[in-house]
């Protein structure tokens, strides 16, 4: 089989070219905003816990990437959930669709219950940082509190690759900005004291999260089992145990819970050491603010790349590759135009941003140069996000996922720690050039890779039923 990336149609029309352009920004849109929806509770937990001072403000970082390194494993494996069920929204099987979403909740609320095993092995997790005693007793007081969020969001995420593949991405929006309402009222109100409610600190913002991410569960779930659900997709009677579709899920879904679980440790081990232990706590601080400017560039950009890869699962699912890589044309252009235009407000505008959350003038000075970092390495974090979304709507994720681990602890880590050891005076301004590195090499690599047309043989089915019809 060739494995050359067939030229694009050339003939389309106009009309055409809108309607598909049309299809990625309706799907994108909504997906953007849910996907924010977790980033809006963390920054809202930051923009909160700033006014506990300082060593809070130090604190809310770290200990939300020990929490991630935790939810990422099970999330990555689930959220291909959503590949499964636009394949097979694509193969004409509706009943398939709501199958495979029952088996994510399963497979989420089994590791969320394992996770609380997580109790005993935090206050060691946090001590072995090495931050500052002030530090670290609020880090372990938010970990304690989030351990019983990580089974509600895995399984949060299971239910919204249902609707995004089914290409009602509406409902898990209107979801997620309900939780965000909740989580910001529970959590200003057990963080200050609202009449006999104690003032609960960091402890109360954490409680909030939880809160917000267990309604949303809980709202998905009922949205799932609708009678227009069930109706359609059969949502109420699939909900029967399946080991050979559990198997699939993981066969092509922990690969990237691996690749999630290995970026999440990276960056872990990035601000906790190679920033947070290898200079002040002023540079640690400098990292968290700037961290939010970058979450408000790359998280609506991973939104639109979750509904690319329900897009091109779907086309995949019909035979139809060369609609897959149109999809993925129109969604680059899209990021290129959003985060071009950020990268430029950010430049100009980074210490007036900076500012917001603190005026600490070596704070502030550190800080704005990480975001000339995040201005050079967001143009190419475009191209990766994208291209990493298609080969994942397609089902190729093993390949992708040996190359995030890799280049991770080789760039990030070995190339950070060596720069920050040979280059102590470029603080952490160092450790951050090499994660700018690493985001252009894996943009090259990712395009690399879906050029090469090789996830045109992948089939995400083997083993259940026959093998789908490919163009």
């Amino acid at each position: 089989m060739n494995t050359s990336q067939p030229k694009l149609e050339s003939k389309l029309t106009d009309v055409q070219r809108r309607e598909e352009i049309r299809n990625v920004l309706a799907m994108s849109i909504p997906i953007v905003i849910t996907t924010c929806s977790r980033l809006v509770m963390d920054l809202a937990d930051f923009t909160m816990i700033t006014t506990l001072g300082n060593a809070a403000q130090g604190a809310i970082m770290p200990a939300q990437l020990v929490m991630w390194t935790f939810i990422v494993l099970g999330m990555g494996t689930t959220s291909i959930v959503n590949t499964f069920v636009a394949q097979s929204l694509g193969r004409g099987r509706p009943k398939e669709t709501s199958a495979y979403a029952w088996q994510g909740i399963y497979m989420s609320l089994g590791y969320g219950t394992a996770c609380l095993g997580l109790y005993a092995f935090l206050p060691h997790a946090i001590r072995w940082t090495g931050h500052s005693p002030q530090i670290a007793e609020l880090e372990l007081i938010y970990c304690n509190v989030m351990v019983l969020s990580i089974g509600p969001s895995i399984a949060g995420e299971a239910l919204a690759g249902f609707f995004n593949g089914i290409q009602k991405p509406k409902v898990t929006m209107w979801t997620a900005i309900e939780a965000n309402l909740l989580n910001v009222g529970l959590s200003l109100a057990l963080m200050y004291g609202v009449g006999p409610i104690p003032a609960m600190g960091i402890a109360g913002v954490a409680w909030g999260t939880v809160a917000g991410v267990s309604y949303r569960f809980v709202r998905l779930l009922l949205a799932f089992l609708s009678s227009e659900n069930h109706a359609r997709f059969s949502t109420r009677t699939t909900w029967k145990f399946d080991g050979e579709k559990v198997q699939s899920i993981i066969r092509v879904g922990f690969p990237q819970g691996l690749q999630w679980l290995s970026d999440v440790v990276v960056w872990m081990l990035f601000i906790n050491f190679l920033v947070g232990r290898m200079f002040d706590d002023a540079h640690l601080i400098a990292s968290n603010v700037a961290w939010q400017f970058m979450r408000i560039a790359f998280m609506p950009a991973i939104g639109v790349g979750i509904a690319l890869s329900s897009l091109v699962g779907k086309a995949v699912g019909q035979g139809d590759p060369k609609m897959a890589m149109r999809f993925a044309r129109w969604a680059v252009m899209i990021l290129l135009g959003y985060l071009g235009v950020l990268s430029l407000f950010y430049l100009f505008y980074r210490v007036e941003l900076i500012e917001l959350f603190n005026t600490d003038p070596k704070i502030v000075r550190i800080a704005s140069n990480i975001m000339i970092c995040a201005v050079i390495f967001q143009v190419s974090d475009a191209l990766g996000i994208t291209y990493n979304a298609a080969l994942r709507g397609a089902g190729d994720t093993f390949w992708p996922a040996m190359l995030f681990v890799v280049s991770h602890w080789v760039i990030v880590i070995g190339g950070g720690w060596t720069i920050a050891t040979l280059k102590p005076d470029w603080g952490s301004i160092g450790p951050w050039s090499a994660a700018t590195f690493l985001l252009i090499f894996l943009s090259v690599a990712l395009w690399w890779r879906w050029s090469s047309g090789a996830w045109q043989k992948i089939n995400i089915f083997s083993g259940e039923d026959e093998p789908k019809v490919t163009a």
